[in-house]
């Protein structure tokens, strides 16, 4: 019987530290994987200016998009493989989001959807709605969504891809707009 008692003991003792092994090793790959967040900024038009100014020297990128949007729910995969694809090419991608504050913050949708689609890249929350005044200040016609602006390596808008009535684009559009940008900067 002692043997058995024995040999019961040391199994729930090799148990446990596998499992304490496990857990250790399970949370530090938590805290691995957590300190690569997400962040979301909330600006209006100014702080807007201010992420274009600072990124001077390359091509911008900006998909403005909203969750309730079903074409920019559907679109921003793309827009994430784009910022992949060119990370290393001078090539930044922004996203600047319509879906509204909440107490001042990014709602807890928005946070989700840009984890959910890996988009670790300049992140923005307009502090205006896409209303006629949201609209109006990121000249948006309509406020129809998706909406994008690529911007040349000189800070000035170069091409702008807009939604609505007869008004289609692709990202293969948007990417051979990116590859134009960059080659008119090397001239």
């Amino acid at each position: 019987m002692d043997d058995v008692q024995t040999r019961r003991r040391n199994g729930l003792k090799l148990t446990t530290a596998f499992l304490l092994v496990t857990i250790l090793v399970l949370t530090g790959l938590g805290l691995a994987q957590s300190s690569k967040t997400i962040g979301v900024r909330v600006v209006d038009k100014a702080g807007y200016d201010k992420v274009i100014a600072a990124n001077k020297g390359k091509v911008i990128v900006v998909d403005c998009w909203a969750t309730w949007c079903v074409p920019c729910r559907k679109a921003f995969p793309k827009t994430v493989e784009l910022s992949k694809a060119y990370a290393d090419k001078d090539v930044v991608v922004v996203s600047l989001c319509f879906d509204g504050t909440v107490k001042g913050q990014a709602p807890e949708p928005v946070k989700q959807f840009l984890v959910l689609n890996d988009a670790y890249f300049e992140n923005l929350l307009s502090s205006l709605d896409i209303s006629e005044e949201g609209a109006e200040a990121f000249d948006i016609p309509d406020g129809a969504l998706p909406h994008f602006k690529i911007y040349g390596k000189d800070g000035k808008l170069f091409k702008v891809f807009k939604s609505g009535e007869d008004q289609e684009f692709k990202h293969e559009d948007i990417e051979a707009a990116v590859k134009s940008a960059l080659k008119a900067q090397k001239k």
